[in-house]
């Protein structure tokens, strides 16, 4: 039976539909993990980045830059070719479009068009496609000549004036419905002509030889192609435009190497998402896809005389079989390291199919072995789900050292409401609304999440349980879900620790020409109810009391006065030897008098210099 359904959802159509979703999510953390780190010593990607556009202009800019650009690349550093991932719909500077024109027809220099994959009404057709790509030595693929592959059902291609330019690629991509980008066409088909993806078409631009071209073949057994993405992005070089311009780059840096021109710039809208990155410049998907040709040259992949379901199959059928045979002559306890290991070897032979491109469908075998040994584990899990609810719950608000801590003292009922003795830290950013309401979207985005992590990392350093983000700060608590005889001790280290990182966050900022920002902590020690609470529609573990309010009112304080610290007095009475500063008097919640709140001696100003004035605040309710 297990072979069964291992089996239908290898080959059944409607049965891969449904498990796309995971399958794509588990072939994206292969080829996460599998990625190369190593640089890419043959490629260069040249960025028309926010820095280029600063110093050059706005964007577009004239077609002579691009030309200049262009001729210094093939001409001051040598590059073997570039592929220009930009498309040139309407004539602009005449002068400069002619230099363009007459350096596709003499230089290897690949233009880019868009094709369209998407019914619209009416159909985009901008420009004039060229379809005369330059032929590739030796035979084509089948599906190439029987017209099979990608179909266009419109374009955006350069104007007419750069029509003559025989070396063209196609940077039309069609994401999946998640939004991802695992896949190209290797050619597309437009009325009766096809053309290149621009990698592609950069190496037909190029002198390949025979042998080169046949072995790129080997990767075009189907029309569409599953990016490999070999690389991690972080190991391709990539220069400014205006540093190539301004002849800033070293030659050797891009001499003989392949150069993709592209831009970066949130602007510009070229935006992509990738197995490797949510969010990066559409070039470097094309990046991706040049390494693997460069790959496939100079190292031939060869196609396997299995298909990748066949090889899938096989797999099934050796789990089943071996786990039935270990399953009647072993305890079942021993069956979850079989399980996992039986998952690993299997995923690191999916990660081997992927970078043969092979395709198959890793989910099945998974399947199989979840099938196979799901009862027996299921006796464990039972008495690990105490254990288990302790993960899921605690690794969102406690550091991995303090979990590691509650597993290996078989820490009962975490998440039963309990009255606990702690120290509560609130912390925030002094005046967030005016710096974020004087920048971009992206520099207040930025902002708040440098910020939150220079003050949440000391948090759970200093063991801290996190209990809640508020917006542009936090509150932390110790003493919970781990007793501690310390927790205010570790509090004030968290705190001044906090008040340094920022301060080094702002340094950087001030070299970089933007405003500094302010950290403002308030601590206080009590008593309060700590568990997992609140409703059936929504529960967190959380801290609820005195001393929370307490916390979150001397944190306000700290806006008035030149200590970034206050400490209530609980707090200050838990740590004698601390040298603490006498700073203000204020009406805390169960306190009859005005309490006093110091500052600790060692404090480092987080926003140096805090050029505000003291101003004194009376005791008030």
């Amino acid at each position: 039976m297990v072979l069964v359904i291992a089996g239908s959802l290898q080959w059944i159509p409607s049965a891969l539909q449904l498990l796309n979703p995971f399958e794509n999510a588990v072939k994206d953390q292969l080829i996460h993990w599998s990625a190369s780190h190593s640089p890419e010593t043959r490629l260069v990607v040249v960025d028309i980045n926010e820095e280029s556009l600063q110093a050059v202009g706005s964007w577009p800019w004239p077609r002579a830059t691009i030309a200049d650009l262009s001729e210094s690349l093939l001409g001051t550093y040598q590059a073997k070719g570039i592929g220009l991932d930009i498309v040139f719909p309407a004539p602009a500077d005449t002068l400069g479009d002619q230099r363009l024109a007459a350096l596709t027809e003499n230089v290897p220099l690949t233009l880019a068009q868009v094709f369209d994959y998407v019914h619209r009404d009416p159909p985009v057709t901008s420009g004039q496609p060229v379809m005369q790509v330059k032929p590739m030595p030796g035979s084509v693929p089948s599906w190439l000549t029987a017209g099979r592959g990608a179909r266009a059902t419109g374009y955006l291609a350069n104007h007419s004036g750069l029509a003559r330019a025989p070396c063209v690629g196609n940077i039309g991509i069609q994401p999946d419905p998640d939004g991802q980008i695992r896949k190209i066409p290797w050619a597309t088909h437009w009325q009766a002509g096809h053309s290149w993806v621009l990698p592609m078409a950069m190496l037909l631009c190029g002198q390949l030889t025979t042998q080169q071209s046949q072995s790129l073949l080997q990767l075009q057994q189907q029309p569409y192609w599953r990016i490999a993405y070999p690389r991690h992005f972080q190991a391709y070089t990539v220069v400014s435009a205006h540093d190539v311009l301004t002849g800033q780059i070293p030659k050797d840096q891009l001499q003989h190497k392949w150069i993709l021109v592209g831009s970066s710039a949130l602007g510009l809208n070229d935006r992509a998402s990738s197995p490797l990155a949510s969010s990066v410049a559409g070039v470097m998907v094309h990046a991706s896809v040049m390494t693997s040709l460069l790959d496939q040259i100079e190292q031939p992949v060869r196609p396997s005389a299995l298909t990748g379901n066949i090889v899938a199959f096989m797999c099934s059928l050796s789990i089943v079989l071996g786990g039935s045979w270990f399953i009647l002559r072993h305890r079942a306890w021993l069956m979850l390291p079989l399980a996992g290991f039986t998952v690993a070897l299997w995923l690191w032979l999916a990660s081997w199919l992927l970078r043969e491109q092979l395709d198959f469908a890793v989910i099945p075998p998974l399947v199989a072995v979840l099938l196979l040994f799901v009862l027996a584990p299921l006796e464990w899990w039972l008495t690990q789900r105490d254990q288990n609810l302790l993960l899921q719950t605690f690794s969102r608000y406690v550091a991995p050292s303090v979990l590691r801590q509650m597993l290996a003292v078989g820490f009962s009922q975490p998440l039963e409401a309990k009255r606990c003795h702690i120290t509560v830290l609130s912390a925030d950013m002094e005046n967030y609304s005016g710096l974020t309401l004087s920048g971009s979207l992206q520099d207040a985005a930025e902002l708040t999440r440098e910020f939150l992590d220079c003050i949440t990392q000391p948090v759970l350093i200093h063991q801290g349980t996190l209990d809640k983000y508020t917006g542009d700060g936090l509150v932390a608590f110790w003493g919970a879900p781990l007793p501690m005889s310390d927790h205010s001790s570790k509090a004030l280290g968290a705190a001044l620790q906090i008040t340094r990182d920022v301060a080094r966050w702002n340094q950087k900022r001030a070299r970089q020409g933007k405003p500094m920002a302010r950290v403002r902590i308030g601590i206080e020690a009590g008593i309060a109810l700590v568990g997992d609470l609140g409703t059936p529609f929504r529960r967190t573990y959380t801290a609820v009391g005195d001393c929370i309010n307490s916390a979150s009112k001397i944190q306000s304080m700290a806006r008035h006065y030149n200590h970034d610290i206050l400490v209530g007095p609980e707090a200050v009475a838990l740590n004698p030897h601390q040298k603490w500063v006498e700073v203000a008097s204020l009406k805390l919640p169960k306190h009859t008098s005005p309490a006093i709140l110091h500052a600790p001696a060692e404090a480092v100003p987080s926003c140096p210099p805090f050029s505000q004035a003291v101003v004194k605040v009376p005791a008030s309710d």
